[in-house]
């Protein structure tokens, strides 16, 4: 089908946009244009592609108006900051808002600091989406936050290859592994509980992330793995839930035992995926279960 054949060469485009291929890019979108007949509504959209790259591959010199202008030019550089800042507000307004009140929330419920500290995890998290999705090419908007519940990041990209989507969905994770990591390092140099806090939450909440339900980062990474992949993982989660006393990774598991009921495997199981998910996954489990034994430590809580 040529609809199919037109589909897979617009996502190997868009890769090869990503890691900076354009001249092999634009030659795909070539190819895609002499598939289309030449009053297919597509051909629009692929030639704005094309464009795109030409820019890129053969940019126009910038005209320093305010040399040329004197004061005018001045005057005009001074406007053209004006428009920036409402251009930003106008298209970054969902953004800045839904991050607002997402820390109004949590300052409310549990102070400020922990508020904060919060939304920058979560923000690091949905970042690793976003820069995962512009790295292969697609459109992707600014995380929008949703007090209590978390936030998403709304991408563009249809027929997305199943390792792709895959790597987007994990990229959130392993970011918000780091963003705990760096409030750990916080609180080794203030010694303020509350970092401790942000930390612990950040390799939880995480975890839970990894959870193989569709609307959870998990769902679409277990996507293309393997039976044996997923007894794998339902293996070491269990194992390090009955270790570590953390209860998220016995979520994991079941989640992964559903998947494996379910028996939507993949024609071609990717492993590489596979070692990425466990790794995450253990990451985040160690830093929740390490930051909280550091806790107990701290204010002398029993338990295990």
């Amino acid at each position: 089908m040529v609809s199919e054949q037109v589909e897979q060469l617009a996502i190997r485009a868009r890769q090869l946009t990503a890691i900076g291929q354009l001249q092999a890019a634009r030659e795909v979108w070539v190819t895609i244009l002499n598939l289309l007949p030449t009053d297919a509504p597509e051909r629009r959209g692929v030639e704005r592609e094309v464009a795109r790259i030409d820019d890129r591959l053969h940019p126009k010199p910038k005209v320093n108006w305010t040399k040329r202008l004197g004061p005018f030019g001045v005057l005009l550089a001074f406007l053209a900051k004006f428009k920036t800042v409402a251009l930003l507000l106008l298209t970054k307004g969902k953004f800045l808002i839904s991050i607002f009140f997402f820390v109004a929330f949590y300052w409310m419920l549990f102070g400020w600091w922990f508020a904060v500290g919060l939304a920058g995890s979560v923000l690091i998290h949905e970042m690793g989406h976003y820069l995962a999705v512009r790295r292969f090419g697609f459109r992707a908007e600014l995380p929008m936050f949703l007090p209590g519940l978390g936030a998403y990041v709304k991408w563009q990209g249809a027929s997305v290859d199943p390792g792709i989507r895959a790597q987007i969905s994990l990229a959130g994770p392993l970011f918000g592994l780091l963003s705990g990591v760096a409030a750990y390092g916080i609180f080794q140099s203030t010694h303020a509980p509350v970092w401790l806090a942000v930390a612990q939450f950040a390799g939880w909440l995480n975890l839970i992330n990894l959870i193989p339900v569709a609307i959870l980062d998990g769902g679409a990474a277990m996507n293309p793995l393997g039976k044996q992949h997923r007894i794998a993982i339902l293996i070491i989660c269990l194992a390090l839930g009955y270790v570590m006393h953390e209860s998220a990774f016995y979520f994991v598991a079941a989640g992964t035992a559903y998947r494996l009921w379910k028996r939507d495997f993949p024609a071609e199981p990717r492993q590489g995926i596979a070692y990425a998910f466990v790794a995450i996954a253990v990451a985040n489990g160690f830093l929740s279960w390490f930051c909280m034994n550091q806790a107990r430590v701290l204010f002398n809580i029993q338990g295990h």
